[in-house]
């Protein structure tokens, strides 16, 4: 699962790392020593007593760029009744508890739309209606939205274009030749390591670009191929970093930009998100978005109305089940060759299809859940400390679909 796992908790040794980096920063030329002060910060950013603030304070701790709203927002009505969460969700023949599961996972903000009116809204740790809080990885679902609509606006030809057409620094890589369709699907056959353990993993090394400045995008040029794309399904942050690269270069606009006239705005968001950019001014596309619990249900709901937001049609309802239509078997769920239990689409998780529902994931338990089934959206927020040290990535993916589903099904009940 995606996520920028920078240095995690201070032992000796990983002090000792700090200084050095420190140190390498204080003896280079392009040093910003405004990183260099925020070191610290970043170096304990998930640390049990910070993680919560950190989460809800990214612009405070990256260079963001901001994602303007509207200037008035689209109200989602809140409904007269408000729903109740259940006592227990089943698992697996036994039974999990509700108020355990909403703590231990770190939940700073729960949200339940249900026929499209809040029936629930709830806030945890120091989190508020009015905070942004981190996404990590339920960006990529945005950013999958946004390449639909430039394909819609003939901005982008089609999926099957080849990635360094829109995003020519891409040429010479182990990108070229790739057809946008296999990034959307993290089948590019292109190698990056996730290990967010090994100091020398790719996702570490685009870790510390964040935090110490330098370039995401150059960072394609340190890549290799090592599959034939569209076979393998691997989960890559850099396929997504390679979509935005794409969007910029098809729009001639920064992503934050585009996101903000043709998604944000459109859609009604009620207050500004920001981006995590790096020293170019390029957007960590692959994790760095920051909003409101609100504004993410907002852009569940969107999904769940087939991309139409009072009859103003935002995001192609053909693109919408395209992008959750699994047409190989290396994307299904259940085939023991994948990495997961669940099936993926177009920077979508999708479970098994029983229940037609499908999710946004971020690391340390972001999730944005939509259930046709039950017109039903659920956003969760959260800042789990116990994430890296208790859990495998996809059992809290299993117990958090367990506890989706079971809430979505037994809303009616408890109204």
């Amino acid at each position: 699962m995606n996520f920028i796992h920078l240095w995690g908790p201070m032992t000796n040794n990983k002090k000792l790392r700090v200084a050095m980096i420190v140190l390498a920063c204080a003896l280079s030329v392009g040093c910003e020593w405004q990183k260099l002060l925020n070191l610290p910060k970043v170096a304990t950013f998930f640390d049990e007593s910070r993680i919560v603030e950190n989460f809800t304070s990214m612009p405070s701790v990256f260079e963001t760029r901001t994602v303007a709203a509207p200037a008035s927002s689209i109200t989602v009505p809140r409904a007269e009744q408000s729903a109740a969460l259940p006592d227990f969700f089943p698992l697996d023949g036994a039974f999990f508890p509700v108020d355990y599961f909403l703590e231990y996972t770190g939940t700073t903000g729960l949200l339940i739309i249900r026929n499209g009116e809040i029936v629930l809204e709830e806030y945890r740790q120091g989190h508020a209606q009015d905070k942004v809080h981190v996404s990590w990885s339920v960006a990529k679902s945005m950013i999958s939205a946004l390449i639909g609509i430039a394909i819609a606006e003939g901005k982008i030809a089609d999926v099957q274009a080849p990635v360094e057409r829109y995003a020519t620094r891409l040429q010479g890589t182990a990108y070229e030749g790739v057809p946008l369709k296999h990034v959307l699907q993290m089948s590019s056959g292109v190698a990056f390591s996730e290990d967010y353990d090994d100091d020398n993993s790719d996702v570490v090394q685009l870790a510390r670009i964040a935090a110490l400045g330098g370039s995401f995008n150059e960072y394609a040029t340190r890549l290799q191929r090592n599959a034939q794309p569209g076979t393998v399904n691997h989960y890559s942050s850099y396929d997504t970093q390679v979509l935005a690269m794409v969007l910029q270069g098809a729009t001639g606009m920064s992503l934050s930009e585009y996101m903000s006239k043709k998604l944000w705005q459109p859609m009604g968001a009620e207050q500004d998100a920001y981006w995590v950019v790096d020293s170019e001014g390029m957007e960590m596309g692959f994790g760095g978005f920051t909003a409101t619990l609100r504004d993410y249900g907002r852009f569940g709901l969107l999904y769940l109305n087939q991309g139409q937001v009072n009859d103003q049609q935002i995001v192609p309802a053909a693109w919408i089940t395209e992008s959750l239509t699994m047409d190989s078997p290396h994307l299904q769920p259940g085939n023991p060759a994948r990495e997961t239990f669940l099936g993926y689409g177009y920077q979508w998780w999708i479970p098994d299809n029983a229940q037609r529902d499908y999710m946004a994931i971020g690391v340390y338990n972001q999730f944005i859940y939509v259930s046709p089934q039950h017109n039903v959206v659920i956003v969760k927020n959260s800042a789990n400390h116990h994430y890296v040290t208790d859990f495998d990535d996809f059992v809290t993916t299993y117990l958090h679909l367990a506890f989706f589903r079971h809430v979505a099904a037994t809303l009616e009940d408890s109204l």
